[in-house]
């Protein structure tokens, strides 16, 4: 089957071809066609249309702006005073700045019609934006088009007369839709040059295009919308718009990054494999241990979205039925991608596959005390700069005689890799400018306050950034009366948490930056990671969740109501169908958020017969660290032997019980539940 390519970038713009001096006629079964829903939708038609030759009721003669051929009988016309005499006298209610009438409105001239236009343009590409239409032959060739690519319809020689293929082309790659009655059966990714780096990930990439078209349980041919493909056909035009050729394909260089993340994830994974006390875990364990304590972990064509991405933080990831893949909680990841440089200076995108050495360590002896005292030393190599090939440029001085022609030199790219973060990473102004640095982006700063961004304020609510705030949330947690008993139903006991932030910092949503070695993303993780699972204990303590029994908050209605998470799938199922009863006491725990210069957490709950109140940082890589307490009096704490066969734990353990179970709430049971 033949695939359109499109030529190479022109300085004369598109071909004659690409703008037809006459729109074709629609099709009978195309209701809805290109050129229908553009004339409907602009607002700005040809000067000669019929519709703009209607007779006014109010005077006979043509409607104003209409230029009569009649002498002696002058129309009525928008931009001539008596006109708007002539309106306001029969009263009419007509806003003359909307209509631009000319010489009235002051300085209103020619350009005020062309800023009108350009506005009318930005509200139809929103609302193309807004609703992508649905699957249909019209609905993806629409689509195709309006991303830029080219399209041409197939017939099937074996089928019937309705079977067709799509074939959407770009300039390095091709997308083939096979469409039936308007129900796509397949899909396909294809790219114009053989690329084994590309070759390697095609299928993953063809499957997800392919479920983002078909039908699926529930669905129909009129509730299908277009909407997932649109994102991920969106993000194949954006790199082969900035692709040339020949001299640059940057779906080739985005997966050059993954070739070497793989490779530094890989040797993550081994070096866990050596460990001890790693000894029972699962090969897909390691890598989810990899994932949030190493250097992250790769993924091309992952969770319905086509592209690289880098995950670096994973909800559960302690607990061995969770998967890298998997779809069990939520996911921190940077996607990879390129974007024009605009006036950003950076180093331009390079392609290559070998962004750091075969050992991925330096072996060196000279580096061993610092490999002994920071850990090892990454043997990043610096790739040479990808150049276009040098183009023909031809010079005519007085005649054609005189015509010369001479080779330009080779000149650098003007793109750049960009990293988006997903989701946004919430930090405060200090690390947002510790991650600015690392990439050199000079950013916009918001002058909104950390907390703000994470816990956004209620719309009218009364709030002052530069003063304490509190906000409290009501939760169930389950508890268990003994920790030998765990197969018994578990009383749910409501927590009444309450948030104080004292000093309120500036803060920043952190959304991407440009980079110009996959060193700088390494560079970034434990910062990243702090404010992960920063966000994911608060979020834990004070946000609802879904599919969780709800809880009034004492002596209101029902607002702020949510249920913890458990630790595991086996121990959600069991709650599903074994709910214990909810004790009708509220635990209160008061926790008090100090973001700078470290995030640190102060939790203050009942205790024996006394408060207890524990200091906590969250350090770099998302550590736990008891700063100060007054429950844990000695270096290591001896459990009674009713409550746990005597075990002695420190608190280094109990910090680190925190960090598995990813939930304040359950942590303070947990104390409770050992010492009390």
């Amino acid at each position: 089957m033949s695939t359109p390519m499109r030529h190479g970038p022109s300085q004369q713009g598109r071909t004659p071809s690409q703008h037809p001096t006459t729109a074709p006629t629609p099709q009978a079964s195309t209701p809805f066609s290109t050129t229908q829903a553009a004339a409907a939708l602009s607002p700005h038609g040809p000067r000669s249309s019929p519709q703009q030759l209607k007779k006014s009721p109010a005077t006979g003669t043509l409607a104003p702006g209409i230029m009569s051929s009649q002498p002696g009988n002058p129309p009525l016309n928008f931009d001539s005073p008596s006109a708007a005499a002539a309106l306001g006298g029969l009263g009419l209610d007509i806003n003359l700045d909307s209509l631009n009438v000319g010489g009235l409105v002051g300085g209103a001239n020619r350009s005020d019609e062309d800023d009108r236009k350009k506005r009318m343009d930005a509200v139809i590409a929103g609302l193309w934006a807004f609703d992508t239409g649905r699957v249909s032959n019209d609905g993806l060739e629409r689509l195709a088009v309006q991303l830029g690519f080219e399209c041409l319809w197939e017939t099937v020689v074996i089928g019937s007369e309705n079977d067709k293929v799509l074939v959407i082309a770009g300039r390095t790659m091709a997308v083939e839709v096979s469409i039936k009655n308007h129900v796509v059966y397949h899909a396909s990714l294809t790219f114009n040059e053989p690329s084994p780096s590309l070759d390697k990930h095609v299928e993953k990439a063809s499957a997800i295009l392919f479920k983002d078209l078909a039908l699926g349980p529930g669905e129909s041919q009129l509730t299908k919308k277009l909407s997932k493909f649109r994102a991920n056909l969106d993000r194949l035009a954006i790199l082969d718009r900035l692709s040339i050729t020949p001299g640059l394909n940057c779906h080739e260089a985005v997966a050059g990054i993954w070739e070497s993340l793989e490779k530094l994830h890989r040797w993550d994974v081994e070096r866990l494999r050596e460990d001890p006390a790693l000894s029972d875990r699962s090969e897909e364990n390691l890598r989810v241990l990899a994932l949030c304590s190493r250097h992250g972990c790769p993924l091309m064509h992952t969770r319905g979205r086509v592209g690289l991405t880098l995950e670096y933080w994973k909800q559960y990831r302690k607990y061995k039925s969770t998967t890298v893949e998997g779809e069990k909680g939520k996911t921190w990841g940077i996607l990879i991608d390129c974007a024009p440089a605009n006036s950003m200076v950076y180093t331009p995108v390079r392609v290559s596959d070998k962004w750091i050495g075969p050992s991925i360590v330096k072996t060196d002896p000279i580096d061993d005390e610092v490999m002994s005292a920071t850990g090892p030393i990454l043997d990043w190599l610096e790739p040479p700069n990808t150049l276009l090939p040098p183009t023909e440029e031809t010079k005519s001085e007085g005649g054609l005689e005189s015509t010369t022609t001479t080779l330009s030199v080779p000149k650098p790219l003007d793109f750049v890799f960009m990293a988006t973060f997903d989701p946004p990473i919430v930090v405060t102004h200090g690390v947002a400018m510790e991650i600015y640095k690392i990439s050199a982006f000079n950013a916009p700063l918001s002058g909104s306050t950390f907390d703000n961004l994470l816990f956004p304020v209620t719309e009218g609510a009364n709030y002052d950034p530069s003063e304490p705030r509190v906000m409290s949330f009501t939760q169930t947690v389950p508890v268990w009366t003994d920790v030998h008993k765990l197969s018994e139903k578990p009383v749910l006991k409501a927590h009444r948490n309450t948030l104080l932030v004292d000093k309120p910092v500036y803060g920043q949503v952190v959304t991407h930056v440009p980079i110009s070695h996959p060193k700088d993303l390494i560079a970034m993780l434990p910062l990243l990671r702090q404010y992960a699972f920063l966000s994911l204990l608060l979020a834990n303590s004070f946000k609802p969740r879904d599919g969780r029994p709800l809880l009034p908050e004492p002596n209101t209605s029902s607002e702020g109501t949510s249920s913890i998470r458990t630790t595991d799938r086996d121990f959600e199922d069991f709650m599903s169908k074994n709910r214990g009863e909810i004790s009708p006491e509220h635990i209160k725990v008061d926790i008090v958020l100090s973001a700078h210069p470290i995030p640190r957490l102060q939790l203050v709950f009942p205790f024996r017969q006394t408060t207890a109140m524990i200091n906590l940082e969250i350090q770099l890589d998302g550590k736990v660290h008891i700063v100060s307490d007054n429950i844990f009096s000695e270096l290591e704490i001896e459990v009674p032997q009713s409550k746990g066969k005597g075990k002695l734990l420190t608190r280094r353990q109990f910090a680190q019980k925190l960090e598995d179970c990813e939930n304040i709430d359950m942590w303070v049971e947990f104390i409770k539940l050992k010492l009390e």
